[in-house]
């Protein structure tokens, strides 16, 4: 699989994997794949398809090309080549299919340059030496995917949401599930088949419908959406980078798709998924779902943007940190500023929120309540994740490392997280920005020093215990 480690192929890898597949994949970085969980019940191959598509192509029945620059100017001849040099790869490997996805295609001449570059990308597997089948899908609805989360932020941005004239237009929007289900069949074609196939979901919406109908299935306000008869994709794209986290060379091509209708006009690879295509109302809920408990591990996205960071090198051990973030919270308090917590939790029971409890496991457990934050991972020894549960207008996570420098040294990183709702959430991050990195800085230079005491106090221990045990 060449593009593992991207929002589609990343999904994709584990359903292979259930399957019964063997799974090879041709990644660029190493470290974005062993952050994925199944990362060691596949084949690696490094580098990329200029340098190693001949490897990655040797000895497998089938190859998903899974991958879409639009990363800058140039990226459809960048594409284009790309794909040459894969179909070249594959037919001197003896592979027996590539699989492709791609974007649908408006029903006239008139077209994007990002939707005319899907379509090059796709002839161009087409006209190579091994079968292709190359699957046109529209919007990809799930936690992580670019235009989902495009059309996630503007939905919650504002009670009243400007729109390009352009969002009028109809698009057939597929869940994920969907498209792994198309993937998948597509191993089960006859071998001499060689075309393209549309992929949709169950409803044409436009693109207007997709914003109010999230809007609904997320229990949030409906947008007032008033028609803008403008079409700039560039200067749209700068202001959706602003106010999303999708930046303006994702945003740009998706823009530029929405002048066209984009339908399906064609019959899946065998068939319909089981039940049929997934209502966009389903879909939603599932990508709601999906973050809700899983977040993120493989998304379009860049990292979050709104985020603060403080490092502090420590006198002491890992290990001797460790204990200090593990037993954090409680009665032990948050090593910061006295009584500011407490004033956060009454203007938080004010809003209808948590407030300031206080409750904590003896040992931090994923899922545990810890105070007014939720245990979400605990990698023993090195790291604590927690999120937020007071009323805040976004989602907050703190992170809390502890990273071993040498035998009687280590670094101290605390991040906090933070991906705002809509305009309010981010009004709210900078107004309190100020006064939030003065509290967490204390904190961290006083988990810093307190572990540093630990850390002395136990070596004079030590130091005593041995002057005793000598003879007289």
């Amino acid at each position: 699989m060449i593009g593992a480690t991207g929002y589609v192929g990343a999904r994709l890898v584990p359903h292979l994997l259930s399957a019964g597949h063997a799974v090879r994949v041709l990644v660029r970085d190493p470290a974005k794949l062993d952050r994925l969980p199944w990362a060691h019940d596949v084949e690696r191959v490094v580098g990329d398809v200029d340098s190693a598509a001949d490897r990655a192509c040797t000895g497998v029945e089938a190859v998903f090309y899974l991958v879409h620059s639009m990363d800058g100017p140039g990226y459809a001849g960048r594409d284009r080549a790309a794909a040459e040099r894969l179909a070249a790869a594959a037919g001197e490997a003896g592979v027996r299919r590539v699989v492709y996805l791609g974007g649908l295609q408006p029903a006239g001449e008139e077209n994007s340059e990002h939707l005319a570059s899907r379509r090059e990308t796709g002839d161009a597997l087409l006209a190579g030496p091994v079968p292709a089948a190359v699957l046109q899908a529209g919007i990809v609805v799930g936690a992580g995917s670019a235009s989902f989360e495009m059309i996630r932020h503007l939905a919650t941005l504002s009670p009243v949401l400007p729109l390009p004239d352009r969002a009028w237009n109809a698009v057939q929007p597929i869940g994920i599930d969907d498209v792994l289900h198309h993937l998948t069949a597509c191993l089960e074609l006859a071998p001499e088949v060689n075309r393209t196939f549309d992929i949709g979901g169950a409803e044409v919406l436009s693109f207007r419908e997709l914003m109010t109908g999230f809007a609904t299935v997320a229990g949030r306000f409906r947008p007032l959406t008033v028609p803008l008869p403008v079409s700039a994709p560039r200067m749209l794209a700068r202001a959706v980078e602003a106010l999303t986290p999708v930046d303006r060379h994702l945003a740009g091509p998706l823009l530029e798709s929405m002048a066209h209708d984009l339908v399906v006009r064609d019959d899946p690879p065998n068939g319909p998924p089981p039940g049929g295509p997934t209502p966009y109302a389903e879909t939603v809920r599932r990508a709601l779902a999906e973050e809700g408990a899983a977040g993120r591990a493989a998304t379009d996205l860049p990292e979050p943007v709104l985020h603060g960071e403080h490092v502090e090198d420590v006198e002491a051990p890992a290990a001797v940190l460790w204990e200090v973030i593990s037993g954090i919270g409680g009665d032990n308090g948050w090593y910061t500023v006295p009584g500011v917590w407490a004033l956060r939790g009454g203007i938080d029971r004010l809003l209808g929120g948590v407030g300031a409890r206080r409750t904590r496991a003896a040992r931090p457990v994923e899922g545990a309540a810890l105070d007014w934050w939720r245990v979400e991972e605990v990698d023993e020894g090195r790291s604590l994740t927690l999120r937020a549960e007071t009323k805040l207008p976004g989602t907050v996570h703190l992170e809390l490392r502890a990273e071993p420098v040498d035998a009687g040294r280590s670094r101290y990183v605390q991040r906090v997280v933070f991906r705002p709702d809509g305009l309010t959430g981010r009004a709210y991050w900078y107004a309190q920005l100020p006064a939030h990195d003065f509290v967490f800085a204390v904190m961290a230079r006083t988990i810093a020093g307190v572990a540093r005491t630990r850390a002395r106090r136990g070596a004079a221990t030590r130091r005593a215990a041995t002057r005793r045990a000598q003879p007289a």
